[in-house]
C-alpha cells in the first residue's frame, strides 16, 4: 500500500514571544499575531504565546483539531511607556525574563522583533535550545528615525536595530519594502522572508455600518510618527471652509492628552470625538465602513494594516508620501490619495475631495481587492506554517 510510505506529521511545539498582545494592546502587529495565532494551531502545531502578564485570569488553552494555543506570562505587566516613549525600563525587564525560555521544550522560537533587547537573550536561548530563531519584523527605523525620537541616544538605539538584524537565523519581513530596508541594513537576504499582513475579509464583507460614525476616522496609537495632530488641525480647516464634518480619534498613546488640548484649543470640541479603544475588530470595521474618509497622516508603517482594512471595507484612505510609509504602496487614484507629509492643508483638501466623491464603495472595494490578491488570512497562516516547519 504506496499510502503506508506516509508517516502523520509531527506536531510542531512553537514558542512565540512578544511582549504586546490584542486585546490588551492594540496595533497593527497585535492584530497580524491575532490571526496567525487563530490560524498555527490548525497546521498540527501546539503554540505557547509568552509575553507580560496582561490578564487578571489566564486565558484557557484554546484546541483545534491539530494542534493548541496557550497563553503563558513571563513578567509582570509593565507599562511600555514613560511620558512619550517607550519604557526602557519594560524592555530590560521583558528581555530578561526571556531566559526563563531555558527551563521550556519548543522546536521554534517565533518572535516580534519589538523592543530589541529581548533578542540577544532569544539568541542565547536558541543556541543552548538547539532551536532555531525566527523573528518577524514590522517596521525598521533607522539612524534617522532613532534620532528624531530619542535624540542624542538615537545612534546606540540605531546599533542596536542594526546588531538585532544579525541575530535570527530567519527574518520575516511584513512587506518587501521592509525586507528591502532590512538588506540596505546588513541583513541577508537569504535569511529573510516575506509573509505580508492579512485581513479578515470574510468578516469584514458582512460588517455594517455604524450609522453615528464620524466623516473622518484617525486610527493608530497615539504617539509622534503618526501625527494625529494633523487630522485634527485639517478637520478645523474645513469646519472654517463650512463644511459640517467630525473627526473621531481611535487610540491610546502617550500624546494623547496634547491631542486633546490642541481641540480645546482649537474650538472643534463638539466635532471631535476619542473613542480611545472599542471593544472589538467588528465594532472597528463598522466605525470604518461608517465613516467617509480614513485619514492615515503617519510617516512611519511597516505595512498599514488600518490603512487595508478601510480599503478592502470601501472607505477612502488618505495617506502621507513618504518613504518610510509602507501603506502608499496600497493606494491607487480610485481608492485613496497621497499627500505631502506633514502637511495639513493637503490632507484636508484631499479629504474635501473624497467627500464630494460619487465613486460606489463596492467599486473601490473590488479595486482594492483586484490590486492586492493576496490579503486572506488562511494564505497568511499557511504560509507561516510552512516556514515554521521548514525551518525547524
Amino acid at each position: 500500500n504506496p499510502a503506508s510510505s506516509f508517516a502523520p506529521m509531527k506536531r510542531l511545539n512553537v514558542a512565540v514571544v512578544s511582549d504586546a498582545l490584542y486585546p490588551w494592546h492594540k496595533g497593527g502587529k497585535e492584530v497580524r499575531y491575532l490571526h496567525l495565532l487563530n490560524h498555527l494551531p490548525d497546521h498540527d502545531m501546539d503554540v505557547v504565546v509568552y509575553s507580560m502578564k496582561w490578564w487578571d485570569v489566564a486565558p484557557v488553552t484554546v484546541y483545534a483539531s491539530s494542534g493548541s494555543l496557550t497563553y503563558r506570562a513571563l513578567c509582570p505587566r509593565i507599562a511600555m511607556y514613560r511620558g512619550s516613549r517607550r519604557s526602557i525600563f519594560q524592555a530590560v525587564v521583558f528581555a530578561i525574563s526571556t531566559l526563563r525560555l531555558l527551563t521550556r521544550s519548543f522546536d521554534v522560537i517565533e518572535a516580534d522583533h519589538m523592543p530589541y533587547l529581548q533578542l540577544l537573550p532569544l539568541r542565547v536561548v536558541a543556541w543552548l535550545k538547539r532551536v532555531p530563531l525566527v523573528i518577524t519584523w514590522h517596521e525598521v527605523w533607522g539612524n534617522d528615525g532613532w534620532r528624531s525620537y530619542i535624540g542624542r541616544l538615537g545612534f546606540a538605539a540605531a546599533l542596536i536595530e542594526r546588531v538585532s538584524i544579525l541575530l535570527p537565523d530567519t527574518i520575516v519581513a511584513v512587506s518587501s519594502g521592509t525586507a528591502e530596508k532590512l538588506v540596505n541594513m546588513g541583513a541577508n537576504p537569504e535569511r529573510i522572508h516575506v509573509v505580508p499582513n492579512a485581513l479578515d475579509l470574510d468578516h469584514l464583507a458582512t460588517t455594517i455600518a455604524e450609522p453615528s460614525a464620524p466623516e473622518f476616522l484617525f486610527i493608530g496609537r497615539l504617539i509622534g510618527h503618526k501625527y494625529a495632530n494633523l487630522a485634527i488641525e485639517a478637520t478645523q480647516i474645513l469646519v472654517a471652509r463650512g463644511l459640517d464634518v467630525h473627526l473621531g480619534i481611535v487610540g491610546v498613546g502617550p500624546e494623547e492628552s496634547r491631542l486633546r488640548a490642541q481641540v480645546a484649543e482649537s474650538n472643534i470640541g463638539s466635532r471631535v470625538t476619542f473613542y480611545s479603544t472599542v471593544d472589538s475588530q467588528g465594532d472597528l470595521w463598522s466605525l470604518i465602513r461608517g465613516s467617509r474618509v480614513l485619514l492615515a497622516p503617519s510617516i512611519r508603517e511597516g505595512f498599514g494594516i488600518v490603512v487595508a482594512e478601510s480599503l478592502a471595507l470601501g472607505t477612502p484612505a488618505v495617506c502621507a508620501m513618504h518613504p518610510n510609509n509602507e501603506s502608499c504602496k496600497m493606494i491607487g487614484s480610485d481608492i485613496g490619495s497621497l499627500v505631502p507629509p506633514f502637511d495639513a492643508l493637503s490632507l484636508a483638501n484631499a479629504a474635501e475631495y473624497w467627500l464630494n466623491d460619487v465613486s460606489n464603495r463596492n467599486d473601490r472595494t473590488s479595486a482594492f481587492l483586484a490590486k492586492n490578491p493576496n490579503l486572506a488570512v488562511d494564505a497568511m497562516a499557511s504560509s507561516y506554517a510552512r516556514l515554521l516547519r521548514d525551518v525547524a
